[in-house]
C-alpha cells in the first residue's frame, strides 16, 4: 500500500462524509456503486459481460482498469437484480437513486474527491450516464 492509499475504513468514512455533505443520496448508494465498479471490472476481465467501450482500459487486474459509464450501468443492473431481485428498484429509490443520471452523479462525486483517488479519462462525462435505461423497465419486468 502506498503512502496515499486509504484504508477501507478511511474510504468508508470519506464516502459517508461525501454523502452527508451532498444530501441527495444515502451513503449505501455510494457503497453500492463502489461494489458495482469492482464487480463490473471482474465481469469484463473474465469475459462474463460484453464490453461497451473500445477505448484503452489500462492493465488487466490493475488498479487503473477503466470501465465506461454504460458498462457501469449494465453492472449496476446485474448486481442490483442479483442482490435484491424484484425489490431492486425500491431499494435504490430508498437511497435516492431513481435514474441512471443519479448513478453518474454519485460516480463523479467520488471521482472529484481527490482523497478517494478514483481515476477518469478526459472523455468521461456525466452525460455518459444520461438515459441509460428506465428503472421501471429493467427492474420491474422481473423474470427471475
Amino acid at each position: 500500500m502506498d503512502d496515499q492509499s486509504m484504508t477501507p475504513e478511511e474510504a468508508r468514512a470519506r464516502i459517508g462524509r461525501i454523502a452527508g455533505e451532498d444530501g441527495r443520496y444515502a451513503p449505501e448508494a455510494f457503497f453500492f456503486v463502489t461494489d458495482v465498479v469492482g464487480r463490473t471490472v471482474e465481469w469484463l476481465q473474465k469475459g462474463e459481460m460484453p464490453p461497451r467501450d473500445a477505448g484503452s482500459r489500462g492493465e488487466a487486474g490493475g488498479r487503473d482498469f477503466h470501465i465506461s459509464g454504460q458498462e457501469l450501468l449494465e453492472g449496476m443492473r446485474r448486481l442490483a437484480r442479483e442482490r435484491w431481485g424484484c425489490m431492486a428498484r425500491r431499494v435504490l429509490e430508498r437511497w435516492g437513486v431513481s435514474r441512471t443520471e443519479d448513478v453518474g452523479e454519485i460516480v463523479f462525486m467520488m471521482v472529484e474527491d481527490e482523497k478517494l483517488q478514483w481515476k477518469r479519462r478526459e472523455s468521461d462525462a456525466r452525460e455518459d450516464f444520461a438515459r441509460g435505461y428506465d428503472f421501471a423497465d429493467v427492474f420491474d419486468a422481473w423474470e427471475g
